[in-house]
């Protein structure tokens, strides 16, 4: 748990993850590609090594470390790191030795008796198991075969040296006869870079002859230039002779030349391993989370920039008040002097509204009243002939009493 002194101190965000600045790039824009140049000189020889091959050539291989202890020696028990051999095979495209042959069939009859067996535990059919047995007992024999060689034996153990490493030998060759030569004070007798002449030699002196063959070098030259005219022919077919192609693959790479593009692309290839997946998968974390900080900032800055533009809009307002403030207190002096006018003519308003709805209502009760008196008037009529008729009536009872 952190010191409670340190609690509450001002400027710590607690809320938020430890960010620590440094003046460096991000691994990510640190990696630069650097296009080195070829040296004129022809004594320095270039090695155009592929990176895919290489990655071919080492994919699915994986070197066991649970034994190896490179750690310091502090007790009496010895320390054990990876176990290697002697043996070199020869790579391709090169002319192997028949040294190097022996050790490959060696190792390949080897592997091939490992792997039948491990089928043989494994496999369950027994046409299988046979098949597997009888292939063992053949590998057996020529694993015979090749130990009845004795190929030490035959060659003796300087043929063998030769054939191993050449260079070597002859290197070796050539610092014996000279601590030969500085012992005796005498030039040696053979060697494998000397020539012998008819000429007589001074003793203590050391003398060479160099051969020069023109029409070798010719060949030699014929021969390169043979193979740089072969591999532009298959970089011609691969990319194209037109411009328009190459314009697109520097467009598209955002490179300039063919080596700088070749050189990305193994890059990018070489990023692609399975080594790698977990720097990578690290890098993509840190850029989420950046670029949701980064949103983060922007819907904040969004809405900065919506309050600019009010806080802009209300001082161009003020800008336009500006000219008009100084007609102001005029406007304001009428409108108090017209204002007991606006008053008088709103009442005489409400008072020409109830005289409307008087007028109004009056109408409506005179018309109700004409109805009524309409009624009263045909009532009336009706109970005048009504009247008229028991007169009549009367009139004439009234004469038949008289005449009675």
């Amino acid at each position: 748990m952190a010191d409670p002194k340190y609690a509450d101190l001002p400027g710590i965000a607690y809320d938020q993850l430890d960010v620590y600045e440094t003046s460096d790039l991000p691994e990510s824009e640190q990696m630069q590609m650097y296009c080195e140049d070829e040296p004129d000189s022809s004594c320095v020889e270039q090695l155009h090594i592929s990176a895919k091959e290489a990655f071919n050539k080492f994919k699915g291989k994986q070197i066991v470390g649970k034994p190896v202890d490179f750690s310091d020696r502090l007790s009496n028990k010895p320390r054990t790191g990876y176990k290697f051999g002697d043996w070199e095979l020869a790579g391709e495209g090169e002319k192997e030795t028949p040294l190097q042959k022996f050790q490959r069939l060696q190792c390949e009859i080897k592997e091939l008796y490992e792997e039948l067996n491990e089928l043989k535990e494994k496999s369950k059919d027994e046409e299988e198991i046979k098949s597997v047995s009888e292939i063992i007992v053949q590998t057996q024999q020529i694993e015979i075969q090749l130990v009845s060689l004795k190929l030490e034996e035959c060659l003796g153990p300087n043929v063998i040296a030769n054939l191993s490493d050449p260079q070597g030998t002859v290197l070796k060759q050539l610092m014996s006869q000279i601590e030969l030569f500085k012992q005796t004070g005498m030039p040696p007798t053979k060697s494998s870079e000397s020539k012998k002449t008819d000429e007589s030699i001074e003793p203590g002196i050391l003398k060479y002859q160099m051969m020069y063959l023109p029409e070798k070098a010719r060949m030699q030259e014929a021969a390169r230039i043979a193979q740089l005219e072969q591999r532009l022919y298959c970089l011609e077919n691969i990319i194209g002779t037109s411009n328009d192609k190459l314009s697109k693959f520097s467009q598209n790479l955002k490179c300039q030349g063919i080596m700088e593009a070749v050189q990305q692309l193994e890059a990018k290839a070489s990023l692609l391993d399975v080594n790698q997946l977990d720097t990578i998968e690290t890098r993509l974390g840190t850029l989420i989370y950046r670029m949701d900080s980064i949103a983060q900032k922007r819907a904040t800055t969004e809405q900065e920039t919506e309050q600019e533009q009010k806080i802009s809009e209300m001082y161009d307002i003020m800008k336009k008040m500006d000219a008009i403030s100084q007609i102001l207190p005029q406007t304001v002096e009428r409108l108090l002097a017209l204002s007991d006018i606006h008053q008088q003519a709103a009442a005489f308003s409400k008072s020409l509204i109830k005289l409307e709805e008087l007028q109004v209502e009056i109408s409506s009760q005179s018309e109700s009243n004409k109805s009524l008196l309409k009624g009263v008037q045909e009532s009336f009529a009706s109970n005048m002939e009504v009247i008229k008729s028991n007169l009549a009536l009367l009139d004439d009872r009234i004469k038949k009493l008289k005449l009675k």
